[in-house]
């Protein structure tokens, strides 16, 4: 880390950092798949450095394909985004949570519990206002 960094910084980048290798395993994962759809391998140019997502390792058997439509992946926070509005009905009751951090909340989206339901979600600007809806129930 250099000596002039700020922990602001050095967080920014290590949060992009794992963005990146997020996205690099999804190409992975992409150009895996159209080499299953074709039977063989389709001729991908090689990247000129070794990605981590290239790397082998133990996989565990992917599961069975389900007809349920996935639930939406909320994204990151961006640079002048300070967090997450999410709307919910708790027990019959309308509650309003602002977060810094969707991912705790990402599996009560993708599995709805009986009295607890997602019905909104929204990114906050600087000032703790609505600037986007990432999620909204029918």
């Amino acid at each position: 880390m250099p000596d002039n960094m700020s922990i602001d910084e050095l967080v920014a980048v290590n949060s992009l950092l794992i963005e990146r290798e997020t996205c690099l395993a999804d190409l992975s994962h992409i150009e895996h798949t159209i080499s299953d759809i074709l039977g063989e391998a389709y001729p991908f140019e090689d990247p000129k450095v070794e990605l981590p997502s290239r790397k082998k390792g133990k996989r565990a058997k992917a599961p069975k394909k389900q007809k349920a439509k996935a639930p939406p992946k909320i994204r990151r926070l961006k640079p002048g985004e300070s967090g997450y509005r999410v709307t919910l009905l708790e027990n019959g009751e309308v509650q309003t949570h602002d977060l810094l951090d969707f991912a705790p909340f990402q599996s009560l989206l993708a599995t709805p519990l009986p009295h607890h339901r997602i019905q909104k979600v929204e990114i906050l600007d600087d000032s703790f206002e609505s600037a986007d809806i990432l999620f909204e129930s029918p």
